[in-house]
């Protein structure tokens, strides 16, 4: 069966792009582990759910819980995946939040602008990273790994006539940028956040915005990592899904449907995998450490006008 013996973790798969991923690659690898992580707790439903929309393919695959904000919970299921299999074949990383930023910034709002920035940084990078580097020391020859970007992970939401603007693009930009410079500039956006001197900082006011840029920077850093010490060739980009997200205003235009977007995500993360992928691209070609739109080209090569629905 295509796939035997391989396991792949989904992380955020209870529904929309993650679910859809989810299934794509258990459909395309039937004889693949496929985890999909969730923070619901309706697990049975899930796999029921999964096993009418794909019938056999979905033996293999099964919902597991855990939330990215709770080292602890990570903990948990990495543990269980090293166990019982002691490899990860592909991992994605889908899981995120997302809170709409206030129109206006009022004093009494700052607590709970406070909470739902620490939120979002906790799951969509600091939680990305945690299970990411608890999975690298076992995952498999030529592994994958596919961070889940967004259309509104782009520089121009810094205000480019701002020179605290420009600096901390500049730094996010460094080639010589270290993981933890990174880590620290999210620290210190966090602790703007919460002295409510992000705006005078530089910081956008999207917190969803910063994090998927540091997810994007982090996927570049990572690559490096791994071609300059890791002997294992794993490859790991940051993908823009191009789905319709219900909190973001997005034109049909700018957005594919979600089982294209699945489609394409799991032809990147198979490509050039023996039994699986398509390997009609020359491997030289294969993207590594980049940050592409749905259609695989680079995300820098295209200029969307949908960022201020995200500020």
């Amino acid at each position: 069966m295509a796939g035997a013996g391989r396991v792949v973790v989904v992380t955020g798969a209870s529904r929309g792009v993650g679910y859809g991923i989810g299934k794509e690659l258990a459909s395309r690898m039937p004889g693949a582990t496929t985890y999909l992580t969730t923070r619901q707790p309706q697990l049975e439903t899930l796999d029921n759910i999964m096993r009418r929309d794909i019938g056999v393919a979905a033996d293999n695959a099964r919902f597991r819980f855990m939330d990215l904000k709770d080292k602890r919970s990570i903990g948990k299921f990495v543990d269980i995946v090293k166990r019982r299999h002691n490899r990860v074949d592909i991992l994605v990383n889908n899981a995120a939040v997302y809170h709409k930023p206030p129109a206006s910034f009022i004093k009494g709002d700052a607590p709970i602008h406070f909470r739902e920035v620490e939120e979002i940084v906790k799951t969509n990078y600091l939680g990305l990273k945690t299970i990411t580097e608890a999975f690298i020391p076992f995952m498999a020859q030529g592994s994958r790994i596919i961070n889940i970007s967004s259309h509104f992970a782009q520089f121009k939401a810094f205000n480019e006539n701002d020179d605290n603007s420009k600096k901390l693009v500049e730094k996010f930009t460094d080639p010589d940028l270290t993981l933890a410079q990174l880590d620290d500039l999210m620290k210190s956006y966090v602790q703007s956040i919460k002295t409510g001197s992000w705006s005078a900082a530089g910081w956008p006011d999207c917190a969803y915005t910063v994090t998927k840029i540091a997810v994007n920077v982090y996927t570049r850093l990572m690559q490096q990592q791994f071609d300059a010490g890791n002997s294992k060739q794993v490859t790991i980009n940051s993908l823009c899904p191009g789905t319709m997200h219900s909190k973001m205003r997005l034109s049909k235009e700018e957005t594919i449907s979600v089982a294209d977007s699945a489609d394409i995500a799991s032809y990147l993360a198979t490509l050039h995998m023996s039994g699986v992928g398509d390997c009609s691209l020359p491997l030289e070609e294969t993207p590594r450490g980049k940050v592409l739109w749905h259609d695989l080209t680079l995300l820098d090569e295209h200029k969307t006008s949908s960022l201020e629905a995200s500020n």
